[in-house]
C-alpha cells in the first residue's frame, strides 16, 4: 500500500439553497442583498436524463434508505427529494461551522490560495438548523453538484462558477441575490466579522424552493454510492490507517484520526478538533475517501485553481484500515464510480463519508 495515498444520489434527497458571501472570486459578492449580474440562479430543473446511480444495500427497505449515508433511517419527508449542497466558508477565522457534523457527505477541496472549501450535501435538508457560514461558488463543486442533482445553495461565485451554473441549469440559491434565504446571523458577525456571517435554514430553504418552484423530486431512486448493508460493516482489505494525514496546502491540512469503540473517524484541521458550533461537538464519519486529480493554477491574479473531475488513484478509509482505489466520473451529470483494485465495484459502509480531491503529487500518509 502507498504511503501516499488518495483517498448518490438520491432516492430520498432534498433541496437546499442559499448561501450567502464573502468572496474570493473576481465576481463574488459581499452583501446579500444587492444582486450580481454574473449570477444565475435557475429555477427550470436540470436536464431530462436520469443518471445511472447504485443500487440499494441488500437488507434494507427500499422508500427510507438515505441515499447519501446508506442507512435506513430517512425521514418519510424525504423520502424521494433531492438533497441540497451547500458551499460551507472553511478559512480558521470563520470555524467552527455551524451544522457542518449533520452533514451526510462533504467534499473538501481548495478554492484559491491554499485554502479549502467544503461542499455539504444534507439530503434531510427541512429540518436543518441554522447552518454556515456560506461562501462563493467554484466551477469544480458546481460540477459535483450537478452529480448530485443538488439545489446548490452559494453566495456568489468565480466567473466561470458563475458561468457554469447558467450553462448547465444548474438550481442554484445564491445569497447575492436571495438575502431572505440566506441572511448574516448577529452572533457570527459580532464575533467573526461580516463575511463569514452568511447562514440559512431548512424553514428558509422550503419557502425559498416553494416560491420558485425549484423541482424537489429526485430523478433517480438509487443511492449516491454503493454501500454495503446495515450491520455489515467490513474493514478494507489493506494496511492500518489510524490516523489519515491529508495536507491541502501549507495553509491548511485535515487529520483524520481513528475511535475504534465508536468506529468513526474524529477530523482535525488547524491543529485542533473541527467543531461543530450547533452542537459543540466534533465533526465524525464512518468513511474518508482520499481523490488525487490534477490541480493547476488558472493563472490569475486570485489564485484560483483548475481541479479536473475525470477520474484517477484514491485511497478508502473506514474502521481503522485503508486501501488503494480507483475512482471515475464520466460527465458532470454522472456520479463518481468507485472501483477496487480488482476493478469490481466499491462498496462504502453505511455512514457519514468525507471526501478530500487533492493533487497528484500532495504528500498524504496513512498510519
Amino acid at each position: 500500500m502507498k504511503k501516499t495515498i488518495l483517498c448518490f444520489l438520491t432516492a430520498a434527497c432534498v433541496l437546499v439553497s442559499c448561501l450567502c458571501l464573502s468572496s474570493c472570486g473576481k465576481k463574488d459578492a459581499e452583501s446579500s442583498s444587492s444582486a450580481s449580474s454574473g449570477a444565475s440562479t435557475s429555477a427550470a430543473a436540470g436536464s431530462d436524463g436520469q443518471s445511472p446511480q447504485a443500487s440499494l444495500p441488500a437488507g434494507t427497505k427500499a422508500g427510507t434508505i438515505n441515499p447519501l449515508t446508506g442507512r435506513s433511517d430517512l425521514p418519510s419527508e424525504a423520502v424521494g427529494q433531492r438533497p441540497v449542497g451547500i458551499m460551507i466558508n472553511n478559512l480558521e477565522a470563520a470555524t467552527p461551522q455551524h451544522n457542518i457534523a449533520s452533514a451526510d457527505v462533504c467534499y473538501e477541496m481548495q478554492a484559491e490560495g491554499g485554502i479549502t472549501r467544503i461542499l455539504a450535501l444534507y439530503s434531510d435538508w427541512r429540518n436543518l438548523s441554522m447552518t454556515g457560514s456560506i461562501r462563493s461558488a467554484r466551477p469544480y463543486f458546481v460540477e459535483l453538484a450537478q452529480s448530485h442533482d443538488c439545489i446548490y445553495v452559494h453566495v456568489g461565485g468565480s466567473q466561470d462558477a458563475l458561468d457554469a451554473i447558467q450553462s448547465s441549469k444548474v438550481d442554484s440559491i445564491n445569497g447575492v441575490s436571495d438575502s431572505v434565504t440566506i441572511w448574516r446571523d448577529p452572533g457570527r458577525k459580532k464575533s467573526m466579522g461580516s463575511v463569514h456571517s452568511c447562514v440559512t435554514d431548512g424553514e428558509k430553504l422550503i419557502q425559498c424552493v416553494q416560491k420558485r418552484e425549484i423541482r424537489t423530486q429526485a430523478k433517480s431512486d438509487g443511492t449516491a454510492f454503493s454501500f454495503r448493508a446495515e450491520g455489515d460493516s467490513q474493514a478494507p482489505q489493506g494496511q492500518s490507517c489510524e490516523t489519515l494525514t491529508v495536507p491541502f496546502s501549507s495553509y491548511v491540512t485535515s487529520r483524520f484520526v481513528y475511535d475504534s469503540q465508536k468506529a468513526v473517524y474524529a477530523k482535525y484541521q488547524f491543529d485542533k478538533g473541527q467543531m461543530d458550533a450547533a452542537t459543540g461537538k466534533q465533526v465524525e464519519v464512518e468513511n474518508v475517501l482520499v481523490l488525487r486529480t490534477a490541480i493547476t493554477p488558472t493563472g490569475d491574479s486570485l489564485g484560483h485553481v483548475d481541479i479536473q473531475l475525470k477520474g484517477g488513484e484514491g485511497i478508502y478509509a473506514s474502521m481503522g484500515r485503508c486501501q488503494d482505489i480507483q475512482w471515475s466520473m464520466e460527465s458532470a451529470s454522472d456520479p463518481i464510480q468507485l472501483t477496487d483494485s480488482s476493478g469490481q465495484e466499491l462498496s462504502l459502509n453505511p455512514g457519514k463519508t468525507w471526501i478530500c480531491i487533492v493533487g497528484q503529487k500532495d504528500d498524504v500518509t496513512a498510519e
